[in-house]
């Protein structure tokens, strides 16, 4: 393991990870006030609902998210992958996935297409299933093999329908819960999602487990009551994982049962660092092309043959008579 992590850390990568340290400050205020908000309106819809819990039913008014490609800077491109259970025969789970029980007797985690809660999937026909039994148990859903490096914007999306055992009296108190974990080492050690570094955008943790009833995740926020069918749970992964491995873990107390859980349309996405470093093409200076003076063609001026005015024909006078001689007057 240890030689496998120098040859990730050399100093090449170590470039490239201060181009990424560059992208991550620029983004991080940015997130941190979408996540701010999110979290303040989830607060409120939780408050809202709490009040009509009577029979230990939560309805958590959460918006059906539909996962789309991620927005990635330049330099980066756009990674995601989605499992939807449809593609095996019940009971098998997908390739990359393995159930376990540590605790408690069986089922285990299981791909099903009907029963409680209802409806059995998402997308039909198929979901990951597993039972709330009336005894303690620990039953664990792993996904293999995640690696994310040199990245951005790691997310998990996933659909869930869950209806585990909680008080009727307190909103916030649950006897029975599921929660999300992660390995970032490999599968050594495994923390809840939000105290490896992730957060949840929408469709977080809504109750805090029982700590007085022998519940393996006793004292801890999970899911627990009832979801009124399937929601979105959208969370923010660490930015480091190598071979890591995801876990839907749902935990039982020594009373008490109810119908399970339903886990559906996973969907992992991130923005990746290209293998070579990025060298943007860079955009060329704007420049004011100057006119080129074209010459102005001077028109030859034709010279107008002014007509020579027509000569007036001059009267020639007649000639005046001569006149003869005046006659003598007599004497």
């Amino acid at each position: 393991m240890n030689s496998n992590l120098k040859r990730i850390f050399t100093l090449t990568r170590l470039r490239r990870v201060f181009c990424l340290i560059l992208f991550v400050a620029a983004v991080v205020a940015v997130l941190g006030a979408i996540n701010s908000s999110r979290a303040n309106a989830q607060r409120a819809n939780e408050s809202a609902s709490a009040g009509d819990d009577d029979w230990g039913r939560v309805d958590i008014p959460f918006p059906i998210v539909v996962p789309s490609p991620p927005q990635c800077f330049s330099c980066f491109y756009p990674v995601e992958f989605t499992i939807t259970f449809d593609d095996v025969t019940p009971p098998a789970l997908p390739p990359g996935f393995i159930a376990t029980n540590t605790q408690g007797p069986p089922p285990l985690w299981v791909t099903s297409n009907s029963g409680l809660p209802t409806p059995p999937a998402d997308t039909p026909p198929n979901a990951a299933f597993v039972d709330d039994p009336a005894v303690v148990s620990d039953k664990l859903l792993d996904l293999l093999g995640l690696t994310v490096f040199e990245a951005l914007s790691p997310q998990l999306t996933f659909r869930q329908n869950f209806n585990l055992e909680a008080s009727d009296q307190d909103s916030d108190l649950g006897f029975d819960g599921g929660v999300l974990e992660i390995s970032v080492d490999q599968g050594q050690t495994y923390q809840d999602i939000l105290d490896a570094g992730g957060s949840f955008v929408t469709g977080g943790y809504n109750r805090t487990i029982s700590a007085d009833r022998g519940s393996p995740i006793a004292g801890r926020r999970a899911w627990s009551g009832n979801s009124d069918g399937f929601i979105t749970t959208t969370v923010n992964l660490p930015l480091l994982i190598i071979q890591g491995t995801l876990r839907w873990r749902m935990a039982s107390d020594t009373s008490g049962s109810s119908d399970g859980w339903r886990v559906d349309t996973v969907d992992i996405s991130w923005c990746q660092l290209p293998g070579e470093l990025c060298s943007p093409t860079p955009t060329p200076p704007i420049t004011t092309p100057t006119p080129s003076v074209t010459p102005t063609a001077t028109p030859t001026v034709t010279p107008t043959v002014t007509p020579s005015a027509t000569p007036i024909p001059r009267v020639t006078p007649r000639p005046r008579p001569t006149p003869g001689p005046r006659p003598s007057p007599p004497r």
